[in-house]
This record gives C-alpha cells, sequence and structure tokens, in this order.
C-alpha cells in the first residue's frame, strides 16, 4: 500500500515536489503556440538559459533524422530556420523529458518502461510516412507521452508505484483493480489528469480516450503503443501477427512489408536513442535477433538486389535517411554475405566517430562501446590511413600489415573493410563490415563498394532535395 493514495495527492507529488521543474518546463513548451512570431522567441529563450538543453537540442538538430543536408546547425535561431519550430519546439520537449527522467540512478523499471514509451513513438512515426514532417513529429511526441502517468510516478522512486506496475504488467486483465490497491486511484484517470495538467496537446489526449472513434493520428499512436508492448514476445507470437496484419491494413502495404517494417524501426529505435544521448535505453529497447525466430533460408543468388531495392524504395516513399542506413547494414550482412556491419557517423565537435547502425552476430554493444575519439588515432594505423587516403579500403589480415589500431575493438583478427559516406567531399560517416575473423572475397568487396556507392548518391540527392 501506499502513503500516497488518491488523484489529488499523486497530483501533488508530481506536480511540486518531485517534478517540479519537468512541470514547468514542459507546460512552457506546450503552451507555445504553433504559428505565433513571439512563440518563436519565447521557445529560444527556455532552450538558451539552459546549456545543458541547449547542447542536446544542438545536437539532435544535426543528427541525419533532421539534417539532411549535413550543413552545421551552430545556433537555436539556425535550427528553426533550417528545420522548423515546431521540429525544434517537439526535440525539446521530448529531451527535457527523457533527461528528466534518466538523471542520476533511475530505476531499472523506470529505464524499460520509458524504452518502450521510446520505442512505441519510433514505430508510431513510421506508419504515417506520407503525412508531413510535422505531423510525424506530433505522432512521435504523442506517443512518447501516451503513458506519461507511469513514467511520472515511477520517476517517483515510491515502492508503490514499482509494485503496481510489477503486478499489473503479470494480470493486465485486472488492472484497474491493482492500480486502486497499490495507488488509490485509476491510473488512466491519472495519466488523463497529467496530461491536462501539463498541456501535452490534443493528439495525445485523444490516444488515451478508450471511448469514441480515433482519427488516423490517435490509431497509430495506439499502433506503436501495441508493438513496443508486445513485441518481446517475438514477431511469431499471435498478438505481434495481430498487430502485423493491423499495421499492413493501415500502411496498406503487404504484411511481409509490415514485419520488415516493425523490425527495422526496432533498430531504428537505439539508433534515435543514441542521439537523444540516452544510451541508458539501449539495453532495454529490443534486439533484432531476439525478437526474430531465423529460419534457414536457401540461398537465391539476388538477396543483395533485394536489400538494395529496398534502401531505393524507403528514399522514394520519402523515409529518413537512417532508415535508409539501417537498410544499407543489412544488405552488406545479410546480402552480401559480410559476417558483421556497421555505419559509424563523424560528430566534428566532438571529434570522433560514433556507431549508430549495426548489423550481424555480437554486435549489440557496438553502439555502446563502439565510440572512437579521433585525436588518439596513430599515424599509420588502419582508420587514420583510411581517413587520410578517403578512398575504398579492403583490409587483408594475411597480406596487409597495417596495424589495426583502434579498429582493433572490432577486428577479430580477419578482414575488415572501410568505405565513406560524404557531403561536398565532407566525410560525414564511415561504413565498416568484416568476416568475424574470416577471410573476405574480392565480391564482397565489390559489392561493399556498391551498397557505398549507392548511399553516397542517395545522400547527395537527399541534400539537394532539402
Amino acid at each position: 500500500m501506499s502513503d500516497i493514495r488518491g488523484l489529488q495527492a499523486w497530483m501533488r507529488v508530481l506536480s511540486d515536489q518531485d517534478l517540479p521543474t519537468l512541470n514547468s518546463v514542459v507546460k512552457a513548451i506546450c503552451e507555445l503556440s504553433d504559428d505565433n512570431q513571439s512563440s518563436t522567441h519565447d521557445l529560444t529563450q527556455i532552450i538558451l538559459r539552459d546549456a545543458d538543453l541547449t547542447s542536446r537540442v544542438l545536437k539532435i538538430a544535426n543528427s541525419v533524422h533532421y539534417n539532411r543536408s549535413f550543413t552545421p546547425i551552430k545556433t537555436i535561431s539556425r535550427a528553426i530556420v533550417q528545420i522548423g519550430f515546431i521540429n525544434l519546439k517537439n526535440i525539446t520537449l521530448a529531451s527535457s523529458l527523457i533527461d528528466s527522467f534518466l538523471k542520476g540512478k533511475p530505476r531499472e523499471l523506470l529505464i524499460q518502461r520509458l524504452a518502450k514509451s521510446f520505442h512505441a513513438a519510433v514505430q508510431a512515426r513510421a506508419m504515417v510516412p506520407y503525412l508531413n514532417n510535422e505531423k510525424q513529429e506530433q505522432v512521435f511526441i504523442a506517443a512518447l507521452l501516451r503513458h506519461i502517468g507511469e513514467l511520472a510516478i515511477l520517476s517517483t522512486g515510491r515502492e508503490a508505484a514499482e509494485k503496481f506496475i510489477v503486478a499489473r504488467d503479470l494480470h493486465p486483465e485486472n488492472e484497474l483493480g491493482l492500480s486502486m490497491e497499490y495507488l488509490g486511484v485509476d491510473i488512466h484517470h491519472l495519466n488523463k489528469s497529467l496530461i491536462r495538467e501539463w498541456s501535452l496537446g490534443e493528439l495525445v489526449t485523444e490516444a488515451c480516450d478508450r471511448q469514441g472513434k480515433h482519427s488516423l493520428m490517435a490509431h497509430v499512436v495506439n499502433l506503436g503503443n501495441e508493438v513496443s508492448l508486445h513485441i518481446h514476445k517475438g514477431m511469431q507470437h499471435a498478438r505481434m501477427v495481430q498487430v502485423c496484419e493491423q499495421i499492413s491494413e493501415q500502411c496498406e502495404i503487404s504484411i511481409e512489408d509490415a514485419h520488415k517494417q516493425i523490425l527495422l524501426m526496432a533498430e531504428e529505435a537505439s539508433v534515435i536513442a543514441k542521439t537523444y544521448g540516452a544510451e541508458s535505453l539501449l539495453k532495454a529497447l529490443p534486439q533484432r535477433d531476439a525478437i526474430e525466430a531465423k529460419q534457414p533460408a536457401q540461398p537465391t543468388g539476388y538477396e543483395l538486389s533485394q536489400y538494395l531495392n529496398q534502401m531505393h524504395t524507403l528514399m522514394i516513399e520519402g523515409e529518413s535517411m537512417s532508415a535508409v542506413m539501417q537498410s544499407a547494414v543489412l544488405a552488406l550482412q545479410e546480402g552480401a554475405g559480410m559476417q558483421r556491419a556497421a555505419i559509424a557517423m563523424m560528430d566534428y565537435e566532438s571529434k570522433c566517430l560514433d556507431v549508430r547502425y549495426i548489423a550481424g552476430n555480437g554486435t549489440n554493444h557496438w553502439r555502446e562501446n563502439g565510440r572512437i575519439e579521433l585525436e588518439r588515432l596513430h599515424k599509420g594505423e588502419l582508420l587514420h590511413e583510411f581517413l587520410r587516403a578517403q578512398q575504398p579500403l579492403w583490409h587483408e589480415s594475411a597480406k596487409d600489415t597495417t596495424p589495426p589500431g583502434m579498429l582493433r575493438k572490432f577486428i577479430q583478427g580477419g578482414d575488415c573493410m572501410l568505405g565513406g559516406l560524404k557531403i561536398n567531399k565532407r566525410i560525414v560517416a564511415v561504413v565498416y563490415a568484416d568476416g568475424a575473423g574470416k577471410v573476405m572475397t574480392e565480391r564482397q568487396f565489390e559489392e561493399f563498394q556498391l551498397v557505398v556507392n549507392q548511399l553516397n548518391l542517395m545522400l547527395r540527392i537527399n541534400a539537394v532535395s532539402n
């Protein structure tokens, strides 16, 4: 039982005692008008008065998800011009919430629930590719906030909150009874009250409403939520099969393509979590090899062509370059038969390469531990020589005596390949593939270069069109 019982008691704790700063920042952001010139100034001031928030917002604004031209965004005013007021407003809101919940040493259950909300947001946004970018961001934010009540009570560290979540997850059919037992209030009532108190918007309010017919945007918010709740059971589970069918109908795509989209967005969630500086969520987000039971398939000989076609389809349909890059590492690993593949983004501000996109067994920890500080590179080592020459490189371990240096943490004594992604002759990312300790082939090097060249072409087209 809890010493805090009832709606008013919990609202007082959340608003006045445990989350007063978050409460004021979130309300200030949400109450900004979307079409008022003074709101632009007000948002700028909200961001600039917090140096950490300013740094986080600029980092996100410069990511491949928002800054498609890769032209550095160095000021908040420039960010508003380049990515738009609404996008920046939503980035600021999401960043503020995530940072507040993850400050200090958050308990494991809070990390797990925030990871589910984050994953739901990424899945939901992918279901409305035909909507403009601003509406996609509204869907993302609404899905992220869909369970704000649960996140808020868990962030207090109160024992009753954790006991309720654990018991409810074991017996979801008895949610109301358990909520009244542990909290003294219906969790849905608390959730809706918090959404109203913090002015979180009409879309998340509609998505949480169990009565009446939902709009398309509210429907996909709830579909994203369903994916995040059940994906840990595996893609073959009956509930996930149903969700796949619903996404297929919603997006007007085949069930097979809906299946692929869910898997791709599960990977995308980890990429975006790193972009938001939320590395602590990575272990709690779904891993492809854990949710998809791979059946040995007879090679057809045109696997790479299928993945290249997928990359082009994503590009044509207006998906982010991030989704294209995740598809590219799968093209290398599954299409070209390379054991492991990754793309590391160049961060000139902090002078490092940061692994974002991965594929292959044993690569899950690369996102957490794959950061390479460029100032620590030594002349003559593999990565240093590649960055100097900026030409596709095949390191044949049996012939090449170049020391692996900082790449030693990836290479297992076998061959590896490196390629650069460039905008205006400036490297923005490095593509990596290896044989996991094995020898690689001439054909694989040709296919590696093909994928890298396709990515470079898409990046340039994307930069010009934006």
